[in-house]
């Protein structure tokens, strides 16, 4: 399985708004409601299941900050 780092910024309607996924090689992925996707990913559908996302298979779930999504959402470059 590839590890990687990803962060969800979830609107009050429950769905994901933003989406940022750093991945080991160095590779980031942004995706926003109006770049809901590329040939790399998408934002994620739906919405969210915090249950489902704490399978085990899906890593650790960590609770952070919004100030703490937008540091490091602004800390990587949008592609």
């Amino acid at each position: 399985m590839d590890e990687y780092l990803a962060f969800f910024e979830i609107a009050e309607d429950g769905h994901c708004s933003r989406y940022l996924e750093i991945q080991p090689v160095g590779k980031v992925l942004k995706y926003i409601e109006e770049k809901p996707a590329d040939e790399f990913g998408a934002l994620p559908e739906g919405p969210w299941d915090a249950l489902e996302a704490s399978k085990p298979e899906y890593g650790t779930l960590i609770d952070i900050s919004k100030e703490l999504f937008d540091s490091a959402w602004s800390s990587v470059p949008t592609v």
